[in-house]
């Protein structure tokens, strides 16, 4: 079967709305290249709606990855769609059964997902841009960690998780005080069944006992949660800046995680406790957790940032 090759010029039709594909940003417009970015798992085009102007993102996923699996899940996002962050929890799949004429013509685009197209640095960019991060103020930080840990502590009042929490998952707004979820596909949701491929997370998050079902469970967002929010509240430091590696999208490796305790772990440990120094207890906790749910919930994380900020004694000379 051949795959998909869309080119420039080239219109897609779903249901009664006619989808152009984008140039790519960055190669000249004689190389009639379309703006495409290619995943582990799936190939994600930026398409616009020809009446409205409006940008997508179609998400194709390779063969291997190709199943029912995605139509479910994108059934089960439905309900939270509402929910500030989960923007693209608003998103339709191309099922054979919704699009038979669609699917018989094209069969590559079976269970591909049309969503809204999220621009924005994600966290891990801004890892990865020092000259940028040199701008990333303390002010910043905690406006960054009050609306992430928001966010993390509404999934888990619905008793979601979204299981692969990391930097590169996480857009952010301009001024620091919205966050956006990308990569929802594998959100656990109450009573769903245990997918066929669950969850593991990504490298530098992953918590070291996590079991036989990985992130797929009520809590499966908390350690990885602990580190990008302790990543945030940190990075304004310049020693932590200059401990990590550069070209590094997380703070710690693999390996380091729950173990180290060299200058990197000490200088974010002193970064956090000088913005905010009840958080330092809540990362010492998930550092030293053995499970997931021993970590601290993330009603504990936004009430420790939200109290602190309002009780008058944020340290000023940090600010």
């Amino acid at each position: 079967m051949a795959e998909f090759e869309p080119r420039l010029g080239s219109a897609l039709v779903i249901g009664a709305k006619r989808y152009g594909f984008m140039p790519h940003p960055l190669l000249p417009p004689a190389m009639d290249e379309v703006y495409v970015i290619e995943g582990g798992e799936a190939l994600i085009y930026q398409v616009q709606d020809l009446e409205t102007g409006q940008l997508w993102a179609l998400k194709v996923s390779k063969p291997t990855y190709r199943n029912e699996q995605i139509a479910r899940a994108t059934a089960a996002l439905a309900p939270y769609s509402h929910i500030p962050g989960l923007y693209l929890a608003q998103r339709l799949c191309l099922t054979r059964e919704a699009y038979p004429e669609l699917i018989a013509a094209t069969p590559s685009l079976e269970y591909a997902v049309l969503m809204p197209w999220i621009a924005g640095r994600t966290w891990a960019g801004l890892l990865l841009d020092r000259a940028a991060s040199e701008s990333y103020t303390p002010l910043n930080a905690l406006n960054l960690a009050i609306a992430t840990s928001q966010l993390l502590w509404e999934l888990e009042a619905h008793h979601l998780a979204h299981t692969d929490i990391a930097g590169a998952n996480i857009v952010l707004a301009p001024d620091f005080r919205e966050v956006e979820l990308l990569d929802l596909d594998n959100l656990y949701t109450p009573n769903a069944p245990l997918p066929k491929r669950q969850s593991w997370g990504t490298p530098g998050y992953q918590h070291r006992n996590l079991g036989k079902n990985g992130h797929w469970r009520p809590e499966g967002d908390r350690f990885a949660g602990a580190i990008l929010l302790s990543e945030m509240l940190s990075w304004w430091d310049p020693p932590v800046r200059q401990q990590t590696p550069i070209g590094a999208e997380s703070l710690f490796q693999p390996r380091e995680l729950q173990e180290y305790q060299g200058p990197r772990w000490q200088a974010l440990r002193d970064a956090l406790y000088a913005l905010c120094p009840p958080v330092l207890t809540l990362f010492d906790q998930a550092w030293a957790s053995d499970d997931l749910a021993d970590c601290p919930d993330f009603g504990t994380w936004t009430l420790a940032l939200i109290q602190y900020r309002d009780s008058g004694a944020l340290n000023t000379a940090v600010l």
